[in-house]
């Protein structure tokens, strides 16, 4: 991030986001020291002047709220109705922006979002928050499919080794959507589906034409289910 700020367009800010699960005083400390800014979602039972945030949107119910449009990725806008207050986070020394936010204002769950620009408007926070969503969907198909979290009870240089193929497999999989996006490859999974039929289309032509050769299915048994005959 350092090596950035000098290719950054005089006047712009880094801003690190993250959710409520990173949004430590200590990790908010170190980014703001850095001259950096967060924008993080924050648990209800985190205190803002002392009082649990979920405590001050019950306060806040008589304020108006203010609507917000956020545009997803794929193009399609979603309402937000948002209530703001400023204060300062509990171990946190310099004030910061907390959003209170819902899906309808008659709706019963609230999401709590921060900012330490302060001068950031709703609409920017949260459009800009919404970003990490392309973050979230990677790591769900590098965990899920492609085996990211299979890692345990291995050595640390088995581990380290296994990132790194398991992020060159990502890398195959960013290349050929970026490549063949279109009406039939619409997200990472249909890439891997893609993949996965073509390799066993090229395991069954194998196995049939050396079936074909030999005459014989002992052998294509031996060598593609390495069965023993």
């Amino acid at each position: 991030m350092e090596a950035l700020r000098p290719l950054l367009p005089k006047g712009w800010a880094i801003y690190v986001q993250f959710d409520s699960w990173y949004a430590s005083a200590k990790l908010i400390n170190y980014i703001r020291r850095q001259g950096w800014h967060v924008t993080c979602g924050l648990k209800c039972n985190r205190k803002l002047n002392g009082v649990r945030v979920d405590h001050l949107a019950s306060a806040l119910r008589h304020r108006r709220y203010t609507r917000v449009r956020i545009t997803a990725t794929d193009g399609n806008t979603t309402p937000y109705y948002v209530r703001t207050t400023t204060g300062r986070l509990s171990e946190v020394p310099d004030d910061v922006r907390v959003w209170f936010s819902k899906r309808h204002p008659r709706g019963k769950s609230s999401a709590y979002f921060l900012s330490t620009e302060l001068t950031r408007s709703a609409q920017q926070a949260l459009q800009g928050y919404g970003g990490r969503w392309s973050c979230e969907v990677e790591n769900f198909y590098l965990k899920t499919r492609l085996g990211l979290a299979d890692f345990r009870v291995r050595c640390y240089e088995a581990v380290d080794r296994y990132m790194v193929v398991v992020q060159l497999a990502w890398g195959y999989v960013e290349r050929r959507f970026i490549q063949e996006r279109c009406a039939q490859v619409k997200c990472y999974g249909d890439i891997i589906r893609r993949h996965q039929e073509e390799h066993a289309r090229d395991w069954l032509i194998g196995a049939l034409q050396m079936a074909l050769e030999t005459g014989a299915i002992e052998p294509v048994l031996q060598r593609f289910l390495r069965e023993t005959v």
